[in-house]
């Protein structure tokens, strides 16, 4: 057990020097979000006629505010990489009956045919009417069929000595073809196999070019209508995740082989393993034993006193003076409570003797103290700004200042009637001091007044202002309307400037109610700042100083540290006796500790849930070099090791053990997360389109034969077109599979992926909800009207933008742990006839969203 150990904890180590380029932590958005969306905004569809009854048709980019609001539900999932899925509907499942500790006790849940895999249970359910969606590849395959056997056969009925047999073979000949273009999940199998070997990925990862990679991705797209992402989108996972990483040492190399082929692991997986082995029940039972258990030995452990810290290798080591510790080469320790915060944690040491083991990190000595100074880098910083009118606990934002820290949101403390504080510390009082305001908030829309009144209407949900109010209007993509503005109130939504309409931006900016900055001022108390060159201390290290000429220098200090050379002590500076002649030294304050981790190592290597997650982790490898899971167990083992070893059995503020919380914490900022296929054939997909299930190779023979026998009929009729035979055809095929449709429209999806990136100030979610022009549910479909026999295509394309992070609305007392908010926009082609001058304008719609997150579960369909 020690070797297979110590293997996993190289492992370990070469996954975590990949980190930072495989966006390694858990997305800090991760979990499900539940909200609303709030649409108040439309565009004109109808054409009025103006003073002169001459037609004047409205921009169709011109949403214009409605007399009253729709409010949808809005479900989205954020996985642990970031992706972000539309839901129409989620079931929250405990996986086991009894309590429930933890969420990986809990299941989300889109797939309602999972639901037997769960205890019987009293369970919850969120869903959305407004957001609906099949899988419409599955719709599209059928069209395809029908679409090139009409073709095929329309023009085998043209030539000379067509019969019913000639054209029904030209058209199966067309149609099959769809057979092998829509398995797209065989197509990605032969891709793996010849494609992404692991030889190409190691040689990827030691310099070779992706280029012969990409260019087959790239005819994987394009070889078939499915248009299989998945090819271009492992490129692009293996280049950001090998980006930066050194590539110099055996040991480097090693390391970006590792993590290039375990990025190469979550391609292969078709159900989200990992993922899913991360948000199990076993994962969440095994961080809950290995805490307890952890606790329970470390406890059992006693610590023993170190009498002394001294340089090793030049003080590049520390040899800890220990007297008959009866330690051996390799064992693994935890230094508790030394002065020094570097020299505490988790180590394995080197024996130098029967009093004396070597634990690696570099050595602080002391060292002379060279000057005393007031510290006035430190919080919080004074704020002049007369008659202020602000009261303890107000929210300002701040901005135009050349600290460029200082710019954003801060809460104030009311020094008198002209003074305020931040907490920052004191950087200095520029030149360019900026402004701060209490009222601030998005602009969402220009339109015109509307009543004939002069000016222009300016949309700002929730904007607090009043009549004669002055604003500062910023960022708007327009410069005309940016600038100081009186407003007058529409009502709470709306308020309208003095200046005549001109045109609405892309980029609406932003408005505040501007106040002037007379000065920043540091704290008028102020802590002792100490020169002393290179002194190699951290935030929080204790020192004694003596020999210091101002006695209340001397004694035990914990520190603050400013630069390499300066660090601060909480002793007031005193201008008058602050810097002594006689300046004094420093040396690391005594005490600390050490305890044996190897039986606390051993307890967690027994616990049965250890054991059981260990061997499911090798289970769940793909092939012998994907070590993803193996190294995820370890890396949340060693931080239960590490927590219990130095803090022991003490509780967190949730009541339970700390090493179990930092288990915890550990799964959610050091395993490594993986980027997945962005787009994968849903199961419903694979299954229809299987050649073996004949479904669709059935669909083919009723379209090839229906198809045939309607274009040789209407090629016989003398005014019969090449077009008028091609619909015909059309038309006879769609009829004759009806029922390859109403199979495809049972192809279930869901969840509905979306582009762009989640979170606030991020680029924004993009996504389209398609009804194919086929689908039994398409509303243009009339079973008794000949000419409706196709419908058009009904596509919902949504956009969703974030407000920045100061101008998101503070969180709110309830169940969930986090609120985000923003502009919600859609655009539906194929329920109207196009608007604009190139008619390529759908109905639009646009309004405000805020999104609670109520779950921090990370996979859906986890079991």
């Amino acid at each position: 057990m020690v070797q297979t150990v110590s293997s996993l904890l190289c492992l370990t180590l070469i996954l975590l020097a990949g980190n930072s380029r495989l966006g390694a932590q858990a997305s800090p958005h991760r979990g499900l979000w539940v909200g609303e969306v709030t649409l108040g905004q439309v565009n004109e569809v109808t054409v009025p006629l103006d003073e002169n009854n001459v037609p004047r048709a409205p921009d169709p980019n011109q949403l214009t505010p409605t007399s009253d609001v729709a409010k949808l539900r809005l479900i989205l999932h954020v996985d642990a990489s970031g992706h972000v899925s539309l839901l129409k509907h989620v079931a929250v499942l405990a996986r086991k009956a009894g309590d429930q500790l933890n969420e990986t006790d809990l299941a989300l849940v889109t797939d309602p045919r999972l639901y037997g895999e769960f205890p019987p249970q009293p369970a919850k359910r969120i869903s959305s009417v407004a957001f609906d969606f099949a899988d419409a590849k599955a719709s599209r395959a059928v069209q395809e069929i029908a679409d090139r056997a009409a073709s095929a056969a329309a023009a085998a009925a043209q030539l000379n000595g067509a019969t019913v047999a000639s054209v029904t073979t030209a058209a199966q000949n067309a149609a099959s073809t769809v057979l092998a273009e829509a398995n797209a999940e065989s197509a990605w199998s032969d891709f793996l196999g010849s494609e992404l070997t692991p030889a190409i990925v190691r040689g990827i990862a030691g310099g070779d070019s992706t280029s012969d990679l990409e260019e087959a991705g790239q005819q994987l797209f394009e070889s078939s209508f499915y248009q299989d992402t998945r090819g271009t989108a492992v490129v692009v996972a293996l280049e950001s995740a090998l980006a930066g990483m050194p590539d110099g040492s055996p040991e480097e190399i090693a390391a970006r082989e590792q993590v290039a082929l375990n990025v190469a692991a979550s391609f292969f997986e078709t159900d989200l393993g990992y993922d899913r082995f991360l948000s199990s029940e076993l994962f969440g039972d095994l961080i809950r034993q290995a805490g307890e258990v952890a606790a329970i030995a470390a406890d059992a452990s006693t610590p023993v006193a170190i009498d002394g810290f001294q340089a090793e290798s030049g003080g590049g080591a520390v040899g800890v003076l220990s007297v008959g510790h009866g330690l051996e080469n390799g064992h693994e320790v935890a230094v508790l409570g030394a002065a020094i915060q570097a020299y505490n944690g988790l180590h394995e040491i080197t024996k130098l003797d029967d009093d004396t083991f070597q634990i690696d990190v570099p050595f602080v000595a002391g060292g002379n103290v060279d000057e005393y100074a007031a510290s006035e880098h430190v919080s919080p910083t004074t704020v002049e700004s007369p008659a202020h009118g602000l009261s303890d606990g107000d929210r300002i934002t701040l901005r135009g200042s050349d600290l460029t820290d200082f710019n954003g949101k801060h809460f104030v403390t009311v020094i008198d009637d002209d003074r305020f504080s931040i907490e920052l510390p004191y950087d200095s009082d520029p030149a360019v001091r900026g402004v701060w305001s209490t009222q601030s908030g998005p602009i969402t829309d220009y339109s015109t007044v509307g009543d004939g009144t002069a000016g222009t209407l300016v949309t700002a949900p929730n904007h607090g202002l009043n009549n004669g109010d002055q604003i500062e209007i910023l960022d708007s993509g327009d410069p005309y309307y940016n600038g100081l503005r009186t407003i007058t109130r529409i009502d709470d939504d709306s308020f309208s400037i003095p200046l005549t309409f001109g045109t609405n931006p892309t980029e609406k900016g932003s408005w505040d109610v501007r106040r002037p900055i007379a000065a920043f001022r540091p704290p008028s108390v102020l802590p002792t700042l100490i020169s002393s060159l290179g002194h190699g201390l951290l935030t929080g290290d204790r020192v004694t100083l003596s020999g210091s000429g101002n006695g209340d220098y001397n004694g035990d200090h914990f520190v603050t540290v400013v630069d390499v050379d300066s660090f601060s002590i909480e002793v007031p500076f005193d201008v008058a006796t602050g810097d002594p002649v006689v300046k004094g030294a420093w040396v690391p304050a005594g005490g600390g500790s050490w305890r044996d981790a190897e039986s606390i190592r051993t307890a967690i290597n027994q616990a049965s849930k250890v054991v059981e997650a260990r061997n499911e982790a090798i289970n769940l490898k793909v092939d012998s070099w994907d070590q993803r899971a193996p190294a995820a167990v370890e890396i949340v083992i060693n931080a239960i090791l590490r927590t219990a070893a130095v803090d022991g059995g003490i509780l967190s503020l949730s009541g339970g053990y700390a090493a179990t919380q930092d288990g915890w914490e550990a799964l959610a900022e050091e395993v490594p997360r993986f980027v997945n296929p962005p787009t994968v054939p849903s199961l419903d997909y694979n299954q229809f389109v299987d050649a073996d299930a004949g479904i669709l190779a059935e669909g083919v023979g009723l379209a090839s034969a229906a198809a045939a026998e309607a274009a040789v009929k209407e090629s016989s009729n003398v005014i019969a077109t090449a077009e008028s035979i091609q619909r015909k055809a059309l038309n006879a095929a769609m009829d004759a599979i009806v029922t390859t449709y109403s199979a495809a429209s049972r192809s279930l999806l869901t969840e509905l992926p979306l582009t762009g990136a989640f979170g606030p100030g991020e680029s924004g979610l993009e996504g389209t909800i398609l009804l194919p022009a086929n689908h039994p549910t398409n509303p243009f479909r009339h079973f008794r009207h000949p000419d409706h026999a196709r419908g058009f295509d009904v596509s919902r394309v949504i956009e969703m933008s974030f407000f920045s992070a100061d101008d998101q609305p503070p969180g709110g007392s309830n169940y969930g742990v986090d609120q985000i908010s923003g502009l919600y926009g859609e655009e539906i082609s194929g329920l109207h006839k196009p608007l604009g001058p190139n008619k390529d304008i759908g109905l639009k719609v646009g309004g405000s969203f805020t999104l609670q997150r109520i779950s921090l579960i990370d996979t859906l369909n986890g079991r």
